[in-house]
């Protein structure tokens, strides 16, 4: 009885050993697989906050534009590129009590102090950062260098930064159009890409002057092209 029992005990012991063994063969495997996996997810994720960059700064770009037809005064988009924020200026030059203040929407552009003149008030100050879930460092202003094909299919180019700080400074007109300070349209175009990626995340944001239309694009490597 006792040998049968022992005979039980040790066979008992040596299923328990298998299912052992089995059991760390089946960790290690997914410890590999979850290994393989994580770099894959973290890219994903990379890919998908880096797309809402264009998004949020055209949602912010329309916003300055329908204030500046509803309110029927010049408002200015602004990007800084040190603090990667977008603020958002409104010139208050109709029907302002303090005569000084009020002007044509396309003085403003020469106003002294521009884009931030005596009598306009700061609306709205959003990080991209923020609002894409992405770390600033991650964040580019302008064009790739492997990228060659520069020009949207709108015949937009690339605006560059300028000032102190850098920046780029949009004037929606009250009805809706962007001029310099001629009078002449312009056809202002903002490009960011993710330093990390940055092929497969450059796009664009380009505004028609004479329409004040704005288009989102990105960058095509099938078709090596910014593409709506």
């Amino acid at each position: 009885m006792e040998a049968e029992f022992a005979v039980e005990e040790y066979g008992w012991r040596a299923q328990a050993g298998r299912s052992l063994i089995e059991t760390l063969i089946v960790v290690r495997n997914i410890a590999l697989l979850t290994a393989a996996a994580v770099p894959q997810m973290s890219s994903g994720r990379r890919l998908l906050r880096s797309a809402a960059l264009p998004k949020e700064g055209a949602t912010q770009l329309r916003y300055a534009r329908q204030l500046a037809m509803s309110q029927r005064e010049a408002v200015t988009f602004q990007y800084v590129n040190s603090t990667k924020t977008i603020k958002i200026f409104d010139h208050n030059n109709v029907n302002n009590a303090t005569a000084s203040c009020i002007m044509k929407g396309q003085d403003v552009l020469t106003a002294s102090g521009y884009p931030n003149t005596p009598c306009t008030t700061t609306v709205l100050t959003v990080s991209l950062a923020a609002g894409t879930s992405l770390p600033a460092s991650e964040i580019k202003y302008g064009i790739p260098s492997a990228i060659t094909a520069t020009t949207l299919d709108d015949g937009n180019t690339l605006t560059a930064l300028s000032g102190s700080p850098a920046a780029v400074n949009i004037t929606f007109q009250s009805n809706g159009t962007v001029i310099d300070a001629t009078g002449a349209y312009t056809r202002p175009a903002l490009f960011f890409y993710n330093n990390q990626v940055p092929t497969e995340t450059a796009s664009a944001i380009s505004i028609l002057g004479a329409a004040g239309r704005i288009k989102v694009w990105r960058y095509s490597t099938s078709a090596s092209k910014f593409a709506e």
